[in-house]
């Protein structure tokens, strides 16, 4: 899902800057942002479905943000990286839209994340090309 993702943000002339780290997701955001200038769109990794005209509308809209159907934050755009807040957990979508001024976005490629084996199969039909690669993968080995 992640190669989806960084796949349709390179599409766009841009660089990923992939965050992982142990101090929980808003932390290790706010720690990469303190190096960064300028407009940023920070998008999770477990979006397969993203394609690269969602993502520059985000980027072109913000400070914006796309909610997931549970009212976490899959991805949000700001016009600088100082205005951000960690404010991930249930309920983050509205607490970003609120401390930002962010505009709601519907965009199914980026609403629709994969938490649950049940989000993938409802996706399933709609994901890139690395994720799509890993589950027929996946069903030929469990073929076998």
């Amino acid at each position: 899902m992640l190669r989806d993702v960084t796949d349709a943000i390179n599409a766009l002339g841009s660089e990923a800057l992939i965050v992982d780290g142990s101090h929980g997701q808003g932390e290790d955001v706010l720690r990469a942002l303190a190096t960064l200038r300028g407009p940023v769109t920070i998008v999770n990794g477990d979006l397969p479905c993203v394609v690269p005209n969602e993502l520059d509308e985000l980027t072109q809209r913000a400070p914006a943000i796309v909610a997931a159907r549970d009212g976490t934050t899959n991805a949000l755009s700001i016009l600088d990286p100082s205005s951000f807040a960690p404010l991930y957990g249930p309920g983050s979508a509205a607490r970003f839209a609120v401390q930002l001024g962010a505009e709601r976005l519907a965009l199914p490629g980026l609403r629709d994340d994969v938490d649950t084996w049940d989000d993938l199969e409802r996706v399933r039909d709609r994901v890139g090309v690395h994720t799509r690669r890993y589950l027929k993968k996946l069903a030929r080995s469990q073929a076998s």
